[in-house]
């Protein structure tokens, strides 16, 4: 098992993730989300009694989100992390939809998907257990997180950031496009960034590295600031 995590952490491409593996976190990750969403709306008053039949909506929205947003590319080959990110929007949006009119405002709506994206303990359990994986086997700590960093970005949008490699082996990815930032501009919904893409996924991955070791930032973020463009840095810890 560590050798397979090691192998995987070393990988640069967009078919990192074997397309089984892929769905069988997708299935995880969205089980997780919809109990997690389901259970804190039991404790919201406003949704309470209701919890059921909107998880069930928003399921059945999403579906309609996504079978639309892969009939606009029905002439361009969609990758499986592409997909993967189309799902993931599609639902952020579907949510938005079913909850905003019962939570009564933006900021409530958006920190109630941000807080249940990635399904919180499973995803930041299963993230983090391939990182430590990784680096328990690693030689070269900072080399094996930036090529971590590599591969998740890429996932984000495949041959689209570009690599720069630093003296202390760390790296900074940039990028300008973003399949999030597509998927809601076109629905007139760019502020739902902020509850995904790497805004969130960066921390969900690499926020328990330990930072003697080395540091993951986000340092630009088209979802957090606006930016034109996202930048992830690697930097060496005080160890390296």
């Amino acid at each position: 098992m560590r050798t397979s995590l090691y192998n995987v952490a070393k990988r640069h491409r967009s078919t990192w993730l074997p397309s089984s593996a892929r769905r069988w976190l997708e299935d995880i990750e969205n089980a997780g989300y919809t109990r997690a969403l389901t259970d804190r709306m039991k404790t919201v008053p406003a949704l309470a009694g209701r919890e059921e039949s909107i998880a069930a909506d928003i399921v059945s929205r999403t579906k309609e989100l996504i079978d639309d947003e892969l009939a606009t590319r029905a002439d361009t080959v969609v990758s499986d992390s592409e997909r993967t990110h189309i799902k993931t929007a599609a639902r952020a949006l579907a949510s938005y939809e079913m909850l905003r009119p019962f939570l009564g405002n933006d900021e409530t709506t958006l920190e109630t998907i941000r807080s249940h994206h990635g399904a919180e303990t499973t995803a930041t359990s299963l993230n983090g257990g391939l990182v430590r994986g990784a680096l328990m086997l690693s030689a070269n700590k900072v080399k094996t997180v930036a090529s971590m960093v590599g591969n998740v970005t890429n996932d984000l949008a495949p041959g689209r950031w570009t690599r720069t490699d630093s003296e202390d082996g760390g790296a900074t990815f940039t990028t300008a496009t973003c399949t999030y930032k597509e998927f809601f501009a076109r629905r007139d919904a760019e502020f739902l960034l902020e509850t995904t893409c790497c805004s969130l996924d960066i921390d969900l991955w690499f926020g328990n590295v330990d930072p003697s070791v080395c540091k993951v930032e986000l340092e630009r973020s088209m979802a957090r600031d606006g930016d034109e463009n996202c930048r992830v840095a690697v930097h060496a810890g005080s160890r390296e």
